[in-house]
């Protein structure tokens, strides 16, 4: 259990970290798709930061509605990726258009896990379960449709 919850932890720090660290970056992508969606994934990282740090603290009472917020989010995510949006300072990887299919369900599992999460954390669930699918979603989005951050 506790090996889960640090896996949680770490997952949600590299989200959030990431973030902050591309934050200067948004500048530079153009109008439109490509800029709103940095600007909505930023959003979702920083919820996912706090379900992070709620779960490390054992302070469960931020979960619902930073889960309830990726949800709204999650929900936003397609759209935003029309074929041909593409720029030089965006991370979104060719695999996105080239398997529509799988990144599509990745956006939509995150709808439902983070939906689940919140469900769950309302009630009083296991919570660290929850967690641990919704960030394993997030993960698995990552490294297929992600480049990953240049160090």
């Amino acid at each position: 259990m506790r090996k889960q919850w640090m896996g949680i932890v770490v997952v949600a720090g590299v989200v959030a970290g990431q973030a902050q660290v591309r934050a200067h970056d948004a500048k530079n992508l153009p109008p439109g798709p490509i800029h709103d969606r940095h600007e909505l994934m930023e959003g979702i990282g920083k919820n996912a930061k706090a379900i992070g740090n709620a779960l490390k603290s054992g302070d469960l009472k931020a979960v619902p509605e930073a889960a309830s917020a990726i949800k709204k989010d999650a929900a936003k995510i397609l759209p935003l990726f029309p074929p041909g949006s593409t720029h030089a300072e965006s991370r979104a990887k060719p695999e996105i258009w080239t398997d529509w299919k799988t990144f599509e369900a990745g956006a939509k599992d995150l709808e439902k896990t983070s939906g689940d999460l919140a469900a769950t954390a309302k009630s009083g669930g296991d919570v660290s379960a929850a967690a641990d699918k919704m960030f394993d979603n997030c993960k698995g989005c990552h490294e297929k449709f992600r480049v990953p951050e240049k160090k």
